[in-house]
């Protein structure tokens, strides 16, 4: 039995051609240090950028549909990057991670450029987040080699 949970996935519609919102993710996973442009297949219409995470990453998958000249419009799945979803801290990264990029995505097609102000936050974040998984395995290994299991066992 699985407690794999459907992956976060929602339709954007943007008021800009194809191109340019294929341009500015490419922008995007060049600038920001959070994400990783990984490939662009042409014949599936679909781009792929990692969201790199303190210890596990997770995928954005745009899939572009049938557009016109001045609208695009794009379905964005995330998924993790080995295995499926599986919990609700999962999910919430994968929320994040969504309006994080769609965030970023909307301001720049709108003539926003990427300042080391935006690196800067995101890098921070990033670091907070290793330093609390790192806190966190320390109290485990403490807890179980240290003596903290056996303090509540007598």
């Amino acid at each position: 039995m699985s407690n794999a949970v459907a992956t976060p996935r929602q339709t954007f519609t943007l008021n800009y051609p194809k191109k340019e919102v294929e341009n500015k993710i490419k922008y995007l996973c060049e600038k920001l240090p959070t994400y990783n442009f990984l490939n662009q297949n042409d014949t599936l219409n679909s781009i792929r950028v990692e969201a790199k995470g303190a210890f596990l990453s997770q995928h954005l998958d745009f899939r572009f549909q049938n557009s016109d000249e001045s609208t695009c419009v794009f379905e964005l799945e995330i998924s993790k990057s080995t295995g499926g979803m599986t919990n609700d801290d999962s999910m919430l990264k994968a929320k994040k991670n969504m309006d994080e990029f769609i965030e970023y995505l909307t301001k720049c097609l709108g003539g926003y450029e990427i300042t080391d102000e935006d690196v800067n936050k995101l890098k921070k974040s990033q670091t907070n987040s290793m330093i609390f998984y790192v806190i966190a395995l320390i109290i485990i290994i403490w807890f179980f080699f240290g003596g903290g299991l056996e303090m509540l066992i007598n």
